[in-house]
């Protein structure tokens, strides 16, 4: 109980100090004067956001400085009071949460784009996985993301459950989990597992190493990836500024141009 309790002290005491360097960091450069926004960010969005936030810079005297990590965690440093300015997870539900708790005014909330839930299993899919149900037959090891902490985890048991398959069928194949939606296609790079579930713009940079195989529309579940305005920004006018670019006509060619979908896709697939 002892080992608990100091554990569970230094995580609070982790989050509390990079809470702070945050907050220091989201305000003004002294020797600039410019302003500088956080932004917590999802990292399965890092190559389509990184790319918009470059194209904003370029036209604002304002610098964004993202945080690419799980969604989840991201929630949770939110929560613990680690301030910033923009919140840009990989699933509405975690801005859904920041809106429960008074992080984030609703009328904020916008839509950047979606994420498209894919398997990805080993080049030429020597354990012949076709569906979602073959994630539950026997010498299959299967990644997927920490539901805790990854969106991409999140959506996989929304999957689950919308084709009524019980994880505790698929639980004794799953021999990883990650925190971020990328590790899962690592885990594919270094053959530790033979299927995961992630989103497709991040299956794509490992074709090299795995196939693809699309989840029929009607059993998938897209995800929305949202951007707000927290609460505890210093700049509101500013924040608000990158969350219209993000979300123009402009900001979603740019997130298209990366792989991106950016238009809700119907039950066909388009």
């Amino acid at each position: 109980m002892t080992k608990r309790i100091i554990i569970v002290a230094v995580l609070i005491l982790v989050v509390a100090v990079s809470g702070i360097m945050l907050w220091n960091r989201s305000h003004i450069d002294k020797e600039t004067g410019q302003k500088e926004l956080v932004l917590y960010c999802g990292a399965g969005i890092r190559p389509g956001a990184s790319a918009v936030i470059e194209a904003f810079m370029a036209k604002n005297n304002i610098r964004i400085i993202p945080t690419y990590e799980g969604s989840g965690q991201s929630l949770g440093k939110i929560s613990a009071g680690a301030g910033g300015d923009l919140f840009m997870p990989g699933s509405e539900f975690y801005v859904d949460k920041a809106i429960e708790k008074g992080l984030i005014g609703i009328e904020t909330k916008k839509i950047v784009a979606y994420f498209i839930p894919v398997l990805l299993v080993q080049k030429g899919n020597p354990k012949a996985v076709q569906t979602l149900q073959d994630l539950k037959k026997s010498g299959i090891r299967v990644g997927i993301g920490d539901e805790r902490s990854a969106a991409v985890g999140k959506a996989t048991m929304d999957i689950l459950k919308k084709n009524g398959i019980a994880y505790e069928d698929v639980a004794k194949n799953v021999v990883y989990k990650s925190g971020t939606v990328d590790e899962l296609g690592v885990a594919i790079q270094m053959k530790t597992v033979d299927v995961v579930v992630l989103w497709d713009v991040n299956a794509r940079h490992f074709n090299q190493h795995g196939d693809i195989i699309q989840i029929p529309p009607e059993q998938n579940v897209p995800s929305v990836i949202p951007i707000a305005v927290l609460k505890s920004t210093r700049h509101p006018d500013e924040a608000g500024k990158f969350t219209e670019f993000a979300t123009s006509s402009e900001g979603k060619q740019i997130m298209a141009d990366h792989g991106f979908t950016i238009h809700y896709p119907d039950k066909s697939g388009k």
